[in-house]
């Protein structure tokens, strides 16, 4: 039998769902090159008509290119906006951004790799390419063919008449639906069509969506825009006059429904809750569906789905309009309580597959000595499990493959589930920089947010680095310390803007600590207080530096970037208690505990500064047993020029 042309919906339902509504093309011509007597006049003005989402358009000159052939991309752009892709998001549904993003976010990983396969990928149309596989137009056997490489040489190969029936069946919602009879030698060049595709270009002809010429389909040629233009129309175009017979054919004018589908049986009936109560209906052989936009077939509906639809006298439903609903919020059932002293570990990865009751993360970090960890492990959802999205509460069916989790399990048994968008900005200080050489050859960055949480992520060539006001910088122009904004990609650092500051700061030595990612120096400031900064390896010499020195560091945020020691190796400062406060105008300081206690008498006079808190104190209000940090004015000088009295 032959079957009827898919058709978009009737103008009565799309307009009142918002869906791009079908209306009689222009009967003047739009292109140029286009006239009234061409062959494909009517289908060029359809697909380029706004009110059919005008998925193909001409170019600046006002021409059309009628002959001209699409490569895979060209061909990608025009499929995905016939599909419902929107380039400006803003002002549609939430739900519809939703899936744009969703789309993309699922598919990123699978077209990064190809765009780092080939110098030739085209990553302008890589959402629309996300979206046609999101849809289930494309597969990815289908966009790794879009780049094709013979040695050295990469060749963006043009789509062949077959492929692009493939799609176009796809897009219909007709896939993966294949004839169970399709009839043998339709074509005279039949045995040249691939046989994986043959079912689907036997299809496409039962349809009409083509002509063939002296009875050949052509399979590894190429459709020229026009032709293509004409099989658009064909596939997607309202017929009216089949529209017209069938209405006719009904006794009386279809009526409209909306409501709730409640059931699906079998894809031949379906109950839908409606404001008169629960009723069934069949579902007509040439049915027109269309789910979130995307014309469908039966296999599509879903319980919970809101509909509108038209039903003839039969009651059949021969239109019909569904969109994907969020399920009410049911009332939380409080979950089984914990065993009391149960030890949990935590971690973190990325989701790469998820049921009813298991999940699947992988693994990946570097540890400091090199070794790279990537391992996939599944766990079971503890009867507790608390899932939270950002740190606000979530539900399992959040949870997409290619988040990042963090989560608390013991042994196989996942307790906590805090789920975050592998595309997302991270706002933190950097405090530590592994260079390539220690961790398998890519350098990684360690961020802490502010409530404490850090994340090792990975610099890449391609990752652009800022710092300031100072743009093309690389990894290793960032200082621990810095305050850095991130916008990350799974575990990649996409963008680092960083911002620091230059400071020089003063004080004695008091410890040197030598590892495996820095060098760390510890001394006691000016005000008594104690800092550490760091060194990375191989910036400064730090074996001529002595414990008890007094030094001036000049700094780049926390990192060190040059030590000078000051005259004379004996300290410059004092750090103790008073022992005896005298009416000469000179205290007693006890230095070191025990053995090594040593005791100074430090000498008063007008410019010594006494200090507590920010307050200015009188010689008469020091006492016995006051911890002090005494500043020298000089090495080997016993006269104090600042004293701050400590906690």
């Amino acid at each position: 039998m032959k079957l009827k042309k898919i058709s978009f919906a009737t103008v009565l339902l799309i307009a009142i769902l918002a869906v791009a509504p079908v209306v009689a093309f222009a009967q003047t011509s739009t292109f140029r090159d286009v006239p009234p007597t061409h062959f494909a006049y009517e289908a060029v003005n359809w697909v380029s008509d706004p009110a059919n989402g005008a998925f193909m358009v001409g170019n600046a000159e006002s021409n059309f290119q009628p002959g001209r052939h699409l490569n895979k991309f060209e061909a990608a752009q025009v499929f995905a906006m016939a599909a419902g892709f929107r380039h400006v998001t803003d002002n549609l549904p939430t739900a519809e951004r939703e899936v744009f993003s969703r789309s993309f976010d699922t598919w990123r990983p699978f077209l990064d790799t190809m765009a780092n396969e080939y110098s030739t990928w085209n990553r302008t149309v890589d959402r629309e390419i996300a979206f046609l596989l999101y849809r289930q137009i494309l597969t990815t056997y289908d966009v790794e063919t879009f780049v094709t490489r013979t040695g050295n040489e990469e060749t963006r190969p043009l789509i062949t008449r077959e492929e692009a029936i493939v799609w176009i069946i796809r897009l219909m919602g007709q896939a993966p639906y294949v004839p169970s009879a399709a009839p043998q030698n339709l074509f005279s060049d039949d045995s040249s069509i691939t046989a994986a595709l043959r079912p689907y270009v036997y299809h496409a002809r039962e349809l009409g969506l083509f002509q063939v010429t002296d009875g050949n389909f052509n399979p590894q040629a190429h459709f020229t825009r026009a032709e293509m233009a004409v099989v658009f129309f064909n596939a997607l175009a309202e017929d009216e006059e089949e529209a017209a017979t069938a209405t006719a054919a009904a006794a009386g004018t279809p009526t409209t429904i909306t409501g709730t589908i409640s059931n699906v049986f079998l894809d031949t009936h379906v109950s839908i809750v409606m404001a008169t109560g629960t009723q069934s209906f069949a579902i007509a052989p040439n049915v027109v569906i269309m789910v979130d936009n995307v014309h469908r077939s039966a296999a599509f509906l879903r319980e919970g789905m809101t509909v509108m639809g038209l039903v003839d006298a039969n009651r059949q439903i021969i239109n019909l309009v569904a969109r994907s609903e969020e399920p009410e919020e049911e009332a939380p059932i409080a979950a089984p309580p914990r065993p009391e002293g149960l030890s949990l570990y935590s971690d973190e990865g990325f989701i790469t597959g998820i049921t009813a009751q298991n999940i699947t993360i992988r693994i990946q970090r570097v540890r400091i000595s090199g070794q790279v960890i990537d391992e996939e492990r599944t766990f079971t959802f503890a009867p507790s499990l608390t899932v939270t999205h950002g740190g606000e509460p979530a539900d399992l069916d959040e949870i997409q493959p290619g988040d990042i989790a963090f989560f608390n399990f013991n042994g196989t048994i996942i307790y906590d589930l805090d789920l975050m968008l592998r595309e997302r900005t991270i706002e933190g200080i950097l405090i530590e920089a592994r260079p390539p050489e220690n961790v398998g050859g890519i350098p990684v960055l360690v961020i802490e947010e502010s409530y404490g949480r850090t994340y090792e992520l990975r610099a890449f060539p391609a990752t652009e680095f800022t710092r300031g006001t100072t743009a093309n910088l690389n990894w290793y122009d960032l200082r621990i310390g810095d305050a850095i904004t991130a916008d990350v990609e799974f575990d990649r650092l996409v963008k680092v803007e960083a911002t620091g500051e230059r400071a020089t700061v003063y004080g004695r030595l008091n410890e040197i600590r030598i590892t495996e990612r820095n060098t760390e120096v510890t001394i006691t400031n000016q005000d008594g207080t104690i800092s550490s900064y760091f060194i990375r390896p191989g910036v400064l010499e730090v074996y001529n530096l002595r414990i008890g020195m007094q030094i001036r560091i000049s700094l780049d945020s926390r990192e060190v970037m040059y030590i000078q020691p000051q005259e004379g190796t004996s300290p410059a400062y004092l750090l103790g208690f008073i022992q005896t406060v005298r009416n000469d105008g000179t205290i007693v300081v006890v230095e070191g505990q025990g053995a090594t206690a040593r005791t100074h008498t430090i000498t008063l006079n007008n410019n010594t500064l006494i200090t507590r808190g920010g307050a200015v104190l009188a010689p008469s209000e020091l006492r016995v047993n006051m911890n002090v940090y005494i500043l020298q004015t000089a090495a080997q000088s016993n006269v104090a020029r600042y004293i701050t009295i400590l906690p």
